[in-house]
């Protein structure tokens, strides 16, 4: 025995949560269900959607133990099983245990940001401001929680305007993120002057211009 024997249902959702609702489940194993989370949909509901249709097709459903931005597409990992399964508790220590890796591909507004195959650290502390009813992340030394995170060049990319003159440049980097932090690529990206492309809220003047060629961030 597995130790995960009792927890885990032995049907394969895969294929009924794709006809039911058009989710892409990327892969099932005996404790995790990773889902491909959608720009238009924010981690909480998708999660909240798919533990429902489980429990109606004879599965223990789904335990959040990682989210991501409503605007990111990307991997949403998930454990099988309630809160207090054995196959939730290994996922969820995996993540407070930092084993878990998350590799984002970023698309960077502004100078480039060292040359190709160079990496940067960048750590600072954050904290979630609470304004007009709604919150943001910024870096604070004051109150901040510890947050650090990764940058590897990939690649580099230019705009020229009209008169074939440079009118922009981007950084495609490979980022991962040592803490979970709300909002920490985008905040420590634009710490560095190098915000996410269409970023309003921390790169604005570069998000009005790159808003041109892509819509969102």
């Amino acid at each position: 025995r597995d130790g995960f024997s009792a927890d885990v249902p032995r049907l394969d959702f895969s294929q009924q949560l794709a006809l039911k609702r058009g989710v892409k489940v990327l892969l099932q194993n005996r404790c995790t269900l990773a889902l491909l989370k959608t720009p238009d949909i924010d981690s909480e509901s998708l999660i909240g959607q798919c533990h429902g249709d489980l429990l109606r097709l004879g599965g223990l459903g789904l335990t959040c133990v990682s989210r991501l931005d409503l605007k990111t597409s990307g991997v949403l990992v998930t454990a099988l099983g309630s809160s207090t399964s054995t196959s939730a508790n290994y996922v969820l220590a995996q993540f407070a245990g930092r084993l878990a890796v998350k590799t984002y591909h970023c698309l960077c507004s502004g100078p480039l940001l060292g040359s190709l195959g160079s990496k940067a650290f960048r750590s600072a502390p954050l904290l979630i401001v609470e304004a007009n009813g709604t919150s943001h992340a910024c870096v604070s030394l004051v109150g901040g929680l510890e947050a650090g995170t990764s940058v590897l060049v990939k690649a580099w990319y230019s705009l020229q305007d009209s008169n074939g003159v440079q009118d922009a440049s981007f950084t495609f980097a490979e980022v991962r993120p040592i803490t979970g932090r709300t909002h920490q690529i985008r905040v420590h990206l634009a710490s560095l002057g190098r915000p996410l492309v269409s970023d309003f809220v921390y790169g604005s003047e570069e998000g009005s211009r790159d808003t041109r060629w892509c819509p969102r961030v």
